[in-house]
């Protein structure tokens, strides 16, 4: 069964004033009903009429109700939220599309249906998501880990569409078995401005031509743009000298993009995996939490072989790795009994180095 609306939950919505769409999975519910209805819970303020769902199909004819089930999954799922708009599809590999010329970005909402890796060990599919992931970011589809992304073509469809979207990665997880498939979800959203909301701090993390993170510092006390350019700076020299990330390996690879991670303070204390950072001792960014946790809170370990199928995130593990971050922790009769930490949401910026 492609798609049961028993697998989606309503979650409580989160609005953001700059969103514009959504990358989801397009395989069946009983696989991506939990990263859907967790990617669902952020819905755009503007009002908007249409509904473009950008898809490639895997097969040569509909297979499912006269749809591709690469339109069909995504689009039964958002009626669920977005039920009296219309529902427009563009088949990336068809001529016979419908015109969209005239659509404006701000009466559309615009979604990308895409899975990932497909037979690969965990291991493997991991270490080649995460460069897939950060390629979709800074709209690098060149790279060979872009080949696990089903399908490529899509993307390049969309920075054809709308060449200034912004993306951010929230979501991530797995099908079950030994040689499962991945599945990445992201929010389409516009370059952040703080012209209503100043940001509490910042993160920059730069990244070389084969998206490898070289460094990344942060403020997350204060924020202002003159701040932002030194550390900017000091990021780019230590990524290209130094090499933190790396061990100081690579150093010959040239530095090509940076992220800046901009923090708003939530008083929530409901951590949502791939939305919150988090500030207990020491600081994780939520990229942090999308390429090194599973879904149920348990660190990936090089071991590991599945994917736990249990979507409920239980912060200890985090907490211990933020003692050891820190410095603080104890193996042996640890009494850090202190439970006290600061989530913060984040908007990302993406940007390619001038040199």
């Amino acid at each position: 069964m492609w798609f049961n609306k028993k697998h989606i939950i309503l979650h409580k919505p989160i609005l953001l004033d700059n969103l514009h769409g959504y990358v989801l999975p397009h395989a069946g519910t009983s696989h991506t009903g939990n990263i859907i209805s967790h990617t669902l819970r952020f819905r755009p303020a503007k009002k908007f009429s249409n509904i473009l769902i950008l898809y490639l199909p895997s097969q040569k004819q509909p297979n499912i109700k006269g749809h591709f089930h690469e339109y069909y999954v995504p689009c039964e799922c958002l009626k669920l939220v977005y039920p009296k708009q219309k529902y427009i599809g563009y088949n990336v590999l068809s001529n016979r599309n419908p015109d969209i010329s005239k659509l404006t970005l701000d009466k559309t909402l615009i979604v990308v249906s895409a899975d990932f890796s497909h037979q690969l060990s965990l291991g493997e599919a991991i270490k080649k998501e995460n460069c897939a992931a950060h390629s979709i970011l800074h709209k690098n589809l060149s790279l060979p880990c872009c080949n696990v992304i089903d399908d490529k073509r899509t993307f390049e469809l969309l920075n054809t569409l709308i060449p200034k979207i912004n993306l951010q990665w929230v979501g991530r997880t797995r099908s079950d078995g030994v040689k499962g498939v991945g599945y990445l979800s992201f929010l389409l959203r516009d370059i952040p401005t703080h012209t209503k909301k100043k940001p509490n701090g910042f993160f920059v993390t730069a990244y070389d031509k084969n998206m490898n993170q070289r460094e990344c510092l942060g403020n997350i006390t204060e924020w202002s743009s003159s701040i932002q350019k030194e550390l900017v700076k000091d990021v780019l020299r230590k990524a290209r000298t130094t090499s933190r990330l790396t061990g100081g390996k690579n150093l010959n690879v040239s530095v090509t993009n940076y992220t800046i991670t901009y923090l708003y303070k939530d008083s929530s204390k409901k951590f949502i995996r791939g939305w919150h950072g988090i500030l207990k001792n020491a600081f994780y960014l939520p990229d942090v939490f999308l390429e090194n946790t599973y879904d149920n809170g348990k660190w990936i370990a090089s071991s590991d072989i599945s994917w736990p199928q249990n979507y409920k995130f239980d912060l200890k593990p985090t907490f211990k790795k933020l003692e050891q971050k820190s410095g603080t922790f104890r193996i042996k009769n640890n009494t850090n009994t202190n439970n006290a930490y600061q989530l913060y949401y984040t908007q990302c910026m993406h940007i390619k180095v001038l040199f």
